[in-house]
């Protein structure tokens, strides 16, 4: 009789103990799809922004796309120079009158839109190459026009300071600096949650609409606001969402205190990526020389976000480093390599 007695409650208990056990378990699920319903991820933009990102993917979606970013070096516009190809310098006039290439035409930016609807005719050449200073103005007209659908535009890297070393003296060959290679951190910085939606205030009512009124809109703009220097942001990180644009083993070698890495190909043009960037704060990207960080900023203007290109990226705050790494991690420090003897024309 006791041998049974104590079977039942010992039966009793490991029912109880079974029971419990799977009422916690379905308590923690509760609790964690509770917890993920309060933070959902963006996975789609609403209003002008929404109609804006499905016009651009309809279009073939260039920020992913094999053609991103469109830039060409200088030795291969040289060789082309006979061929069926349209220049265009975008310096100011009294930088052209010093020295271009022969055959380019001085555009402004606020202007290059006119000219493509109404002075030439674009399609007609194998490529149009936009030149500045230091390939950077050309870099941001680029995606543009690129979005507006120009696929034979690009951009000479490093500009005109890889065309003759006249150029370069004043702009790329002065602008490298180890300054602040020091204060580098390689601590990873996470992502905001997903809660960001781009707000756009257009009169277009379609995708396409938008799209041309929005780059109309940025390219009359000064291009001051497309630009931030090394200091301010080293003097003052926590003004700045940061945004590393670069390899997973370069931001992890040493990056700017506070950036966040964003992938090069995987974060335009996705919302679940593009909502983690602060709309109501000043965004800083930057690169290896601050060329592909200009087509971001491109992007990013387009959706309202204030966003900055770092001028010359890593090679304005830590040259030395980048040229100790250049063949560990493919880094590409400005050297007089990129910068060429091709002759240029004046006046």
């Amino acid at each position: 009789m006791g041998k049974s007695i104590n079977s039942s409650v010992i039966w009793g208990l490991l029912l109880f103990a079974a029971f419990a056990f799977d009422s916690c378990k379905q308590s923690g699920t509760t609790q964690s799809a509770s917890e993920s319903s309060a933070n959902p991820v963006i996975t789609s933009f609403d209003g002008a922004a929404g109609m804006l990102i499905d016009q651009l993917r309809e279009q073939g979606d260039y920020v992913n796309s094999r053609q991103f970013p469109s830039m060409i070096k200088a030795p291969t516009v040289y060789e082309e120079l006979d061929g069926n190809i349209h220049l265009i310098d975008l310096r100011k006039e009294d930088f052209y009158k010093k020295g271009h290439i022969k055959g380019a035409v001085n555009v402004r930016m606020p202007d290059i839109l006119d000219h493509f609807e109404n002075e030439i005719l674009p399609f007609q050449f194998d490529k149009i190459i936009l030149i500045c200073y230091g390939g950077h103005i050309a870099s941001y007209t680029t995606h543009m026009l690129r979005l507006l659908g120009y696929g034979n535009v690009y951009a000479m890297r490093y500009g005109m300071s890889s065309w003759n070393s006249d150029f370069a003296k004043d702009f790329w060959a002065a602008r490298i600096s180890s300054d602040f290679q020091d204060q580098l951190v390689s601590d990873a910085s996470p992502k905001p949650p997903s809660s960001y939606q781009p707000v756009l205030q257009t009169s277009g009512t379609t995708g396409e609409d938008i799209l041309h009124e929005r780059i109309q809109l940025l390219l009359s703009e000064d291009r001051g606001p497309i630009f931030i220097d090394q200091e301010s942001v080293f003097k003052n990180p926590d003004d700045y969402f940061i945004i590393n644009f670069e390899r997973k083993d370069k931001y992890e070698s040493g990056h700017i205190p506070g950036a966040i890495r964003y992938k090069p190909q995987g974060t335009l043009g996705i919302p679940a990526e593009m909502s983690t960037i602060p709309t109501d704060k000043s965004v800083v990207v930057y690169c290896g020389t601050g060329h592909n960080s200009q087509f971001a900023v491109a992007y990013l203007r387009l959706f309202g976000y204030d966003a900055k290109s770092m001028n010359y990226g890593n090679n304005g705050f830590m040259h030395q480093k980048m040229m100790d790494e250049r063949e560990k991690l493919s880094w590409h420090p400005y050297s007089d390599e990129d910068t060429h003897d091709f002759p240029y024309v004046t006046n």
